[in-house]
């Protein structure tokens, strides 16, 4: 399940100072071991259960959701007791509720008698911060202010870039830099321009890392684009990801410039003005800013190591790349917003958060590490023994680490605030999912059984004409074990050998009976192509497919519908 993954992240060195964060890339050998049935597993294509939880999560008080909370808050007073934890606090929630909620540890660690952590301490959340960048941008692209394949110079108007490789007599066509390559660490951007100098490599390594580690100030925006027009890309735009905190200081600058123009402004709005006024304000994030002050300095987590970082100010440049202060409980409204659409606050359509969850980037080195906009994915293990998205953002500073993390798939999110020695949220967020994910998949399918599982009769049909259908859950995904319609065997009509897997539409309760292309139900060696590929190929009537089927009514009333045959069935 999560434990491969948790136990090569508990393994990984972290040794980060200034505002550094990455990714996490934990390699495993791509091989069948883990596969059942003789390895047919890695061939088939079996739809996941439908997004249920994302207007009807589960409870806090079903009692499986409570054991695992209880499980949960064991494991964390076990491991705060260690001691290299000045304070954590910790949230499971869905779009409605919140799991679980744990503070651990006191506000000031380098004070005695400081008070404890609760849920409006104030953690610098590190690279979290890049995630409201993200947030900001597609807001601003709802209002048709920008579009993410805008090139960088339609905003920054000085802005140039080294086209070439290292040798520059090699000369390379110098394709724009564009928003959507800033957000998704694809520009090839380095890492923190401007960079250090070591002048003692190789025999030290004095001057690396980020500012101000490596002996410069946090960039103004001028220096940064000072930077880019002097130093090489990573590699060309669009070709391969590098993470990218100047990428992210630029996409924020670009945005702010965007939003002042259509104001009719001649000054660039700052980003924490910026942010305050299209995220905090709306959202009602009261914890959340860019610098400690006399007015919230009594509000603010200060670690052991490093306490001078709580002071620290990073400028409007880096603020956006790591500045930022948040408290768990912004950060769960934050998260609520995100694995619901349709949440009373949130700030994004359907359409803007399904485009926020599209993979940019798919390592080709590996089979479970993706980049997204501005997220890290990775996959893992659910309680059925199927890779899962995870979509999440980790940040990482002296004496501060922070993960958010969501599983959009099953309709829930981590958050891991912490300050301290010990440096891993990310193994603290896998340790979290590994408790949790087996409650959560337990409580989806039985929510799935109760809308859809059972024997469904026509009761209007003819006896010589019967209709019926009988749907079961296996291993999280439905299948229609028979379909009976005017008296035929439809399955068979659509050249099944058996059962059919029924594959949400992600609209709720609409479905399609898993087809796939006529004559290709037995070449399982071409995985979900054939299904994805031959929804529509068996043809309509009265407009719609022939393969499509949906649910309406409530538990007493539920109704199976045929729509291409206006056949309604009841449950027995």
């Amino acid at each position: 399940m999560w434990k491969a993954a948790a136990v090569a992240i508990g393994l990984l060195s972290i040794a980060l100072s200034g505002y550094h964060s990455g990714y996490v890339q934990i390699r495993t050998p791509l091989s069948t071991d883990h596969l059942s049935d003789g390895g047919v597993e890695r061939w088939s294509c079996r739809p996941f259960l439908p997004r249920l939880f994302v207007e009807t999560p589960p409870s806090p008080l079903q009692p499986k959701i409570s054991r695992a909370a209880d499980r949960l808050h064991a494991h964390f007073s076990e491991r705060f007791s260690k001691g290299d934890i000045d304070s954590l606090s910790v949230a499971v929630v869905t779009s409605n509720y919140v799991l679980f909620e744990k503070n651990h540890g006191v506000m000031r660690a380098n004070e005695t008698g400081s008070l404890p952590t609760y849920s409006h301490s104030m953690y610098r959340i590190a690279s979290v911060a890049k995630m409201f960048n993200v947030l900001e941008g597609f807001i601003l692209e709802q209002k048709g202010l920008i579009s993410w394949d805008d090139p960088i110079d339609k905003y920054i108007k000085d802005f140039h870039y080294v086209a070439t490789g290292l040798d520059r007599a090699t000369a390379h066509h110098a394709p724009p830099l564009t928003l959507r390559q800033l957000a998704t660490h694809m520009s090839g951007l380095g890492r923190d321009w401007p960079p250090g100098t070591v002048p003692g490599w190789p025999h030290d390594m004095r001057g690396m890392g980020p500012p101000p580690t490596n002996g410069l100030p946090f960039p103004s925006y001028d220096a940064l684009l000072a930077s880019i027009s002097k130093h090489h890309l990573t590699s060309p735009p669009g070709t391969y990801p590098a993470y990218s905190n100047a990428g992210t200081a630029l996409l924020a600058y670009a945005l702010a410039i965007a939003s002042a123009t259509a104001d009719g402004k001649t000054e660039k709005i700052s980003y924490a003005d910026l942010v305050k006024r299209d995220i905090f304000g709306p959202l009602g994030m009261n914890g959340s800013h860019f610098l400690a002050t006399e007015a919230n300095r009594h509000l603010v987590v200060v670690p052991s190591l490093a306490p001078e970082v709580a002071d620290q100010d990073f400028l409007d440049a880096m603020n956006p790349a790591a500045g930022q202060f948040s408290s768990l409980a912004d950060l769960i409204t934050v998260t609520q917003t995100l694995l619901n659409p349709r949440h009373p606050k949130s700030l994004l359509t359907p359409y803007s958060l399904d485009t926020w969850f599209h993979t940019a980037h798919a390592f080709e080195e590996d089979d479970w590490t993706e980049m997204g906009f501005i997220w890290e994915i990775v996959k893992a293990r659910d309680s059925n023994g199927r890779l899962r998205k995870i979509y999440w953002k980790l940040g990482a500073m002296a004496g501060y680490h922070a993960a958010l993390a969501i599983h959009p798939g099953t309709g829930y999110g981590v958050i891991v605030l912490m300050t301290g020695h010990y440096p891993d949220a990310a193994k603290l967020a896998y340790d979290t999912f590994e408790i949790f994910q087996p409650a959560i998949d337990q409580a989806l399918a039985e929510l799935a059984a109760e809308l859809y599982v059972g024997e469904w009769y026509d009761v209007h049909g003819s006896e010589e004409q019967p209709s019926s259908a009988r749907i079961v859950i296996d291993k999280g995904t439905l299948y229609i074990e028979s379909l009976k319609l005017l008296g035929v065997d439809a399955l068979r009509n659509f050249g099944a050998p058996g059962r059919l897997a029924l594959r949400s539409s992600q609209r709720r309760d609409e479905f399609r009976i898993d087809t796939g292309i006529p004559g290709y139900n037995g070449q399982k060696h071409m995985g979900c192509y054939p299904y994805w590929n031959g929804q529509d190929l068996w043809g309509v009537r009265q407009n719609a497919a022939v393969n499509a089927i949906y649910f309406s009514g409530d538990r007493e009333g539920r109704l199976l519908h045929v729509p291409s045959l206006s056949i309604a069935m009841t449950r027995k």
